[in-house]
């Protein structure tokens, strides 16, 4: 089984670097530094290439700022890695991650799973979302479906399937990736999500809100009422395609 730890962190971020090491050195559990992608540097020509306006407010209420493309391109290049790597599956932290006590255990547990999923949520959202069907991982872990995913990308386990999918459509950036998983039925991602969230959010500063406030943007307040009841529509109308957690036992 081929098996990665990747902490994206921007190159400036080194208080971050440093929390995330000390954790991960604790918990003896071995990483690789991913740069992040620092959405200021990117040149204009660089942003065209992978993000254009109309593409973006036609899937979300806001035009998404430099900050959440540099975000979003981090991820695709942690996901083009591992198919380049050829892993089996990754964990994938943003370095602003509290880790729970027993991570290790929670990655040996997950590599025993069936190959039958793509993407496994570690963290939680501003709302916890209602839970379909449950499975004992651990003693203290367990894993369930979700209609509705976590909205935060702080910390998941990705399977080289669902790096594939994630890859086939992640250009041109439409949303922030945090929403963009949600739509987990647009990519045909098998999605699962681990209680309790074993990756908190640690004391530091957003740097996506230093580079434009997601909150503060214009909005489309009439778009973002009837993408919201579309979304929600969508996610009842395709509960049926929600995976077989059955079928991830060995």
């Amino acid at each position: 089984m081929q098996f990665k730890v990747f902490v994206i962190n921007l190159d400036k971020s080194t208080e971050r670097m440093a929390f995330m090491h000390q954790q991960l050195e604790q918990l003896n559990i071995e990483y690789e530094r991913v740069p992040a992608v620092y959405g200021k540097d990117l040149s204009e020509t660089e942003v065209q290439a992978v993000f254009n306006e109309s593409d973006n407010l036609a899937k979300y209420d806001k035009v998404l700022n430099v900050g959440e493309i540099g975000c979003y391109l981090s991820h695709i290049n942690c996901w083009n890695m591992m198919v380049e790597q050829e892993l089996d599956f990754a964990l994938i932290l943003e370095d602003d991650s509290v880790l729970n006590e027993e991570l290790l255990l929670l990655i040996n547990s997950i590599s025993e799973l069936s190959p039958s999923w793509d993407y496994i949520k570690l963290c939680h959202g501003r709302k916890q979302k209602a839970v379909i069907d449950t499975m004992k991982l651990t003693e203290q872990f367990s894993l369930s479906t979700c209609l509705k995913l976590p909205s935060s990308t702080r910390g998941q386990f990705v399977s080289i399937s669902g790096a594939k999918k994630l890859l086939a459509s992640a250009t041109p950036i439409s949303r922030p990736i945090d929403i963009d998983i949600q739509y987990w039925y647009e990519k045909s991602l098998a999605c699962f999500v681990v209680r309790p969230f074993p990756v908190l959010e640690a004391d530091f500063e957003s740097e996506i809100c230093n580079l434009g406030n997601r909150h503060t943007v214009k909005k489309h307040h009439i778009k973002r009422i009837w993408q919201k009841a579309c979304f929600e529509l969508n996610v009842r109308l395709n509960q049926k395609k929600l995976p077989d957690i059955n079928k991830l036992k060995q």
